[in-house]
């Protein structure tokens, strides 16, 4: 789950798209002008859920060493 919300699929074009259950996403991928990843979330329901999609997304993020600077916020 992502944000409270069953992962119904994930898409791998130009990063990782989460899809969820109420229509509601994350995206990750690596930004085009910078080197850094960007996290793109929406959420149809409500600013709350769209937090815990970001901040779902983020833990994961900065537990991966391999993942280097990372200093996206919400």
């Amino acid at each position: 789950s992502l944000g409270g919300q069953k992962i119904t699929g994930i898409v791998t074009v130009n990063g990782a798209r989460v899809m969820l259950e109420n229509g509601g996403w994350g995206l990750v991928r690596a930004s085009s002008n910078t080197p850094n990843l960007v996290v793109v979330c929406e959420s149809p329901e409500s600013e709350a859920e769209l937090r815990a999609i970001f901040a779902d997304i983020d833990a994961v993020i900065r537990t991966e060493p391999e993942v280097g600077d990372y200093d996206q916020t919400f």
